[in-house]
């Protein structure tokens, strides 16, 4: 009876440990972190009292990079894009993503 439980149980056993062994002592992916503060969609404003167009795909960020404000070309001209989209205007200025050191 012993010798069924250890050929059975005994190996099953062994490999759940193993499997959860190598996920505990992986490295942490660090992109994880970086991801979440990295935005994929914008707006610009295209005119006084008109809706801000969305934009996708950008990469943005909403943490403050000194005169690097986030853009993209329409027709020739650079827009700022935004965070949000309100009532006919934009706010929230978005920066544009700073590269790992």
């Amino acid at each position: 009876m012993k010798s069924k439980i250890f050929k059975t149980v005994f190996p099953a056993f062994a490999l759940i440990l193993a499997i959860s062994a190598s996920l505990a002592f992986s490295p942490v992916n660090n992109d994880m972190a970086e991801d979440a503060t990295k935005i994929t969609t914008a707006y610009y404003k295209n005119g006084i009292g008109i809706p801000c167009p969305l934009v996708t795909p950008v990469l943005c960020q909403l943490e403050f990079v000194e005169n690097q404000a986030c853009t993209i070309q329409v027709s020739g001209t650079d827009r700022q894009l935004f965070l949000i989209q309100t009532q006919n205007s934009c706010v929230t200025l978005l920066y544009k993503c700073q590269l790992p050191e």
